[in-house]
């Protein structure tokens, strides 16, 4: 039976078809199910008109496309990516003129949706980033070093931008540092951006992208000269455990699998791999 594409016009009509799929993976499709949510309420989020679609057969969801521009497409599929739905995708981005700068999905539903938009306009592809998704239900917590962690003040913004900064420059290849540094700043306003102070702030973590039972940890950054100290560590391991406390169930937290260290800090404190992603950038056709 020929699968069926939909675009939906909002994040609450895109959920109310991928809600339940979304969710029997929460943790494997926090990044999508979580934009999603944030969007439902906030649909100026990400600044710009997201792009939210899925692709059915016989009732059953096949894939799910979701891009806030100008980040890359999340994408999801059951099981192997199906050639002839993402044939179907790619037609429709073509055909609404949607610019897609690239893709971010598990390795085999990022390459055939690469290579379908090959076949589909001669763009080239190259691999920007490898990383791995983790989970965290119970925080096995490390010999803490000197300090505590505490929510940032609106009186060390001007830090916690430049610190941003450098998280950017370490994660990112694409020169768009203000980004990040608009993004911190928005956290540290809603109170979702953590310091770990011994004496002055070393060290920084964020939470964010709440889901039904989880949440993410990210923007975790110490500057050089405080690094090999643990105190990023601490802040992550104490961020979580708030998350857990809280009443969420589990934390999710992406690692850069060119950077060992941090997997296995990450691991240490209990975060079990869960996925690896690939993270792809396409060539102007």
């Amino acid at each position: 039976m020929q699968p069926t594409y939909t675009e939906y016009p909002d994040a609450a009509s895109f959920l109310a078809a991928a809600r339940e799929t979304l969710e029997r993976e929460e943790c494997a499709n926090s990044l999508m199910f979580g934009v999603c949510l944030r969007l439902v309420g906030e649909p100026e989020a990400y600044g710009s008109r997201p792009y939210l679609a899925a692709i059915e057969s016989e009732g059953t969801l096949r894939a799910a496309a979701v891009m806030t521009p100008p980040y890359r497409l999340q994408l999801w599929t059951a099981g192997e990516p199906d050639p002839a739905s993402l044939a179907m995708l790619t037609g429709a981005l073509l055909q609404e003129m949607w610019a897609v700068p690239g893709v971010l999905a598990r390795e085999a539903a990022a390459l055939a949706f690469a290579s379908a938009g090959h076949d589909a306009t001669g763009a080239e592809w190259l691999v920007a980033e490898r990383m791995r998704l983790y989970e965290l239900r119970r925080v096995d917590h490390p010999a803490y070093p000197p300090g505590s962690l505490r929510p940032a003040g609106l009186d060390e913004i001007d830090l916690v931008r430049r610190w941003a900064y450098g998280f950017h420059e370490d994660c990112f290849a694409d020169g768009e540092h203000e980004r990040s540094m608009q993004s911190a700043e928005e956290k540290v306003r809603a109170g979702t951006l953590f310091v770990w102070v011994d004496g002055v702030p070393r060290s920084m973590a964020a939470r964010l992208r709440p889901t039904p039972h989880g949440e993410a940890v990210s923007f975790v950054y110490t500057p050089p000269a405080q690094r090999g100290r643990g105190y990023a560590t601490a802040a992550v391991a104490q961020l979580s455990q708030r998350v857990l406390d809280g009443g969420k169930e589990f934390c999710t937290l992406y690692a850069d699998l060119a950077n060992p260290v941090s997997n296995s800090i990450y691991q240490r404190i209990g975060y079990r791999p869960v996925a690896d992603v690939l993270g792809l950038d396409f060539s102007a056709a």
